[in-house]
């Protein structure tokens, strides 16, 4: 196994056991990459599958930002690629992102798509991608791509409760547009069927006008996940994903 990886892929988990083995079965049969995984103090068998792969495990206190800050600092990678536990990809994804950076492109996203074809999940799909591309605004769920030395000079992600990929994105579009990879990357409908799919949609777009508008992302985590109703990354309170 080579000393220096070109790729290194970090996943931030909480909690994460039914999605968390899929995705490293898929990882961890692309030669030449890094695999990392930054807990925040799982408390089911999310360490424990990811010990029966070849990966390192970075553990850290639960908040995504603060975790795949954590995951930045022990890569090895020139390229570090920020991905969810419940996403999906092909390997040959990592090709074409590796092409991307080697043409000059600093950071960007993968194409979205839904576990679920239904119309309404192909619309938000699309309006998700022609964002990132028209405005080089890319979300976490996205899988967001980003040289080491962009990703530094940019600040990393902020150590706020909510909203980190919506920050990280702001800041890296100050310094350079986003490439959008034709790699699909496709993640989980579960959050849309949990709630109901416009009863999300609208929760998600109040949130970005109001942080737009300056409310302070504790605040709107309180309101976007009520006492009762939290997600599976309930202890970082930050599971926010885009669907715009």
């Amino acid at each position: 196994m080579p000393e220096h990886w070109p790729v290194s892929i970090i996943i931030p988990t909480l909690n994460e056991e039914d999605d968390i083995e899929d995705l490293l079965l898929t990882l961890t049969a692309i030669p030449d990459i890094e695999v990392i995984v930054c807990d925040g103090g799982s408390t089911d068998g999310t360490c424990a599958i990811c010990a029966r792969y070849p990966v390192k495990l970075v553990e850290s206190l639960p908040g995504r930002g603060l975790q795949l800050n954590a995951g930045a600092a022990s890569a090895s990678g020139d390229i570090l690629f920020f991905l969810h536990a419940d996403s999906k990809i092909e390997p040959p994804l990592i090709h074409e992102m590796c092409r991307a950076v080697e043409a000059g492109h600093k950071w960007g996203c993968c194409t979205l798509s839904f576990d679920n074809q239904a119309l309404i999940f192909k619309m938000i799909a699309w309006q998700s991608n022609l964002r990132a591309r028209l405005f080089s605004m890319c979300y976490g769920d996205q899988g967001i791509f980003c040289i080491r030395e962009l990703f530094d000079a940019a600040g990393q992600y902020p150590l706020t409760v909510f909203l980190e990929d919506i920050a990280l994105s702001d800041r890296l579009r100050r310094q350079r547009p986003a490439r959008i990879l034709k790699g699909i990357i496709k993640t989980s409908s579960r959050r849309f069927l949990k709630y109901g799919v416009i009863r999300t949609i609208i929760k998600m777009q109040m949130v970005k006008i109001m942080y737009r508008l300056g409310v302070n992302p504790e605040r709107l985590i309180k309101w976007y996940h009520p006492p009762g109703n939290e997600v599976r990354y309930e202890n970082s309170r930050n599971n926010y994903e885009s669907c715009s």
